[in-house]
């Protein structure tokens, strides 16, 4: 995570006249709360906040809600003899559901067990049991003729890329993840009637994104596996209630996911109607990220889950959402959701210079996407963020054609800008804040440690193509390795005399003007570049540095 060199009042170069340290109250202009507390990513992909989330009551709410799901899939109904195995991921006190089979089908009917025993013998001190490290833990049911007994272990396995990390008293199904899910039960019931006294199988994969499960269903196997085929066993609304309720626990995950499912529909002599169970479903390991993604996609998991934790607590108007995240995580999290839900195609037509390059994807692509950010108004960064919020919580599929349209048109707005000068003062100050902290903390460390506090505040930071003249190379990072430079303060000077013989020239210089401007200041004054500065010994060196430097750029604008 890139420190706050801001706060040390240093300062970064200007192309359009010396960039003056403002006070630190006058220097935050329209920040974010995040973007002042200089939140970002740990080493580990995950987000650093603010403040402490989770805590003790936040792990213990998950323990309840782990044993109501292993309750509704299995306990509810359980029939003496029958055995599941139920996988989850723990990470960070957060349980995700993974996967959960009937190893053993049961036999009879014994005595009916209550919700309050089965609830008591469990919960005790689960919470405590399952600790907070990263592991897969596995639940054990076996259903004697009266109770349930009950078996906890670890096993062996990668972490689940769609595990949550802060344990949270999640809300129970909201109303449209009961419309899902009773959607997609629909689907699989009607396939085929359960024959009379006879029993069915069926496998299907249904595919959830974020908090929402989708609801087109890819039908797989059925078949027939007992009954004598002339009459089939009436059914009612009533039987997709097991289905629904073994459906929901896989909507508290994060990302996109694939759940395979396998169903049993049977019918026993004497009953009524049949009954329709989910024996088992696993989510399936996803591919693995593009090369381009894989530096920046532990980041957008990061993102994605705090995105979906804000949304169940139903955070979604603009005036709350403002101010939550700094541009280093919304860029990170833009690029990683454009590329890994496919939505760069859509992009193409009305912003293809964006399109191209976050189609490379990549933490450059996202340094390049955070300055594109900060010159973006306020109200469309907002707005973008709504609507990518709604995308990541739901889908692309979610967007009414309202939204789509506005979608577009915030697209075509970060396009149009990229080939406008930069002219707000805001946006300007920031991008010298990035490039000073990028600079000393990642480029240059050893620079910086060599300088000492002193030294450091007279040392600038400079960009090879000034900011002032980005719009001409719209596909390039301003804020590149390639284009900062450290020197010292008189260094500066000359190399800043250089650009305002640019500036006050009547002419507009060309992209190639400017590249070749810029390659004359580093032939002239390379030499004080990355280094420690020694006045007495560069002092005349660099005065006629500066006279050949400001005589080839004349010729250049052809004075």
């Amino acid at each position: 995570m890139l420190g706050l060199l801001w706060m040390l009042a240093l300062s970064a170069c200007a192309s359009d006249g010396p960039f003056e340290a403002e006070s630190l109250e006058g220097a935050l202009g329209d920040d974010t709360p995040a973007e002042r507390a200089g939140l970002g990513f740990t080493r580990e992909g995950a987000l650093e906040r603010a403040s402490p989330v989770g805590g003790e009551r936040a792990r213990q709410a998950e323990a309840a809600r782990v044993v109501r799901e292993l309750w509704e899939v299995a306990g509810a109904r359980g029939a003496p003899g029958e055995a599941w195995t139920f996988d989850y991921q723990v990470h960070g006190g957060a349980l995700t559901l993974l996967s959960f089979r009937r190893t053993t089908p049961g036999q009879g009917m014994g005595a009916s067990v209550e919700w309050s025993t089965f609830s008591r013998e469990l919960t005790r001190s689960l919470s405590t049991l399952v600790g907070v490290k990263p592991r897969r833990l596995r639940f054990t049911l076996e259903r004697g003729p009266e109770r349930w007994r009950f078996d906890l272990e670890t096993v062996r396995g990668p972490v689940a890329v769609q595990a949550r990390t802060v344990p949270e008293a999640l809300p129970g199904a909201s109303g449209p993840q009961l419309s899902d899910a009773l959607a997609v039960a629909r689907q699989l019931l009607p396939a085929s009637r359960v024959p009379w006294q006879g029993r069915v199988h069926e496998r299907a994969r249904l595919q959830f994104e974020g908090l929402r499960l989708h609801p087109e269903v890819e039908l797989g196997v059925f078949e027939v596996q007992g009954g004598s085929g002339r009459r089939s066993a009436p059914e009612s609304t009533d039987l997709r209630t097991p289905v629904v309720k073994a459906l929901l626990p896989f909507a508290n995950a994060v990302g996109s996911r694939t759940v395979e499912v396998e169903l049993e529909g049977r019918h026993e002599r004497g009953e009524a109607e049949p009954r329709w169970r989910v024996v088992a479903a696993t989510t399936l390991e996803p591919a693995p990220p593009p090369e381009a993604m894989e530096d920046i996609a532990r980041e957008y998991r990061a993102m994605q889950e705090d995105i979906l934790r804000r949304w169940r607590e139903e955070v979604k108007d603009s005036a709350r959402l403002a101010g939550v995240w700094s541009f280093e995580q919304l860029a990170y999290w833009y690029v990683g959701g454009f590329i890994a839900k496919g939505a760069l195609g859509a992009m193409e037509a009305a912003a293809p210079t964006v399109v191209s390059v976050l189609g490379r994807g990549g933490a450059k692509a996202a340094q390049w996407f955070r300055t594109v950010l900060i010159r973006t108004p306020p109200a469309e960064r907002e707005a973008l963020q709504r609507i990518w919020m709604k995308v990541e919580a739901e889908g692309l599929v979610a967007l009414e054609a309202g939204e789509q349209a506005e979608l577009q048109s915030l697209l075509r707005g970060l396009e149009h800008r990229l080939r406008r000068p930069i002219t707000d003062k805001y946006s300007k100050d920031k991008i010298r804040e990035w490039a000073r902290q990028e600079y000393f903390e990642v480029h240059q460390p050893r620079l910086a440690q060599a300088l000492g506090k002193d030294l450091l505040g007279t040392y600038q930071v400079h960009h090879l193509v000034p900011i002032e003249h980005a719009h001409l190379f719209p596909t390039r990072s301003i804020n590149a390795a390639e284009n900062l430079v450290g020197m010292a303060r008189e260094v500066h000077s000359s190399v800043n005399s250089v650009w305002t013989l640019v500036r006050t020239n009547a002419k507009n210089v060309s992209a190639k003007e400017v590249e070749e401007i810029a390659h004359i200041t580093h032939k002239h004054f390379g030499r004080w570049f990355h280094v420690l500065y020694d006045p007495s010994k560069s002092g005349a060196a660099l005065a006629s540095a500066e006279k050949a430097a400001l005589k080839e750029v004349a010729a250049v604008l052809g004075l």
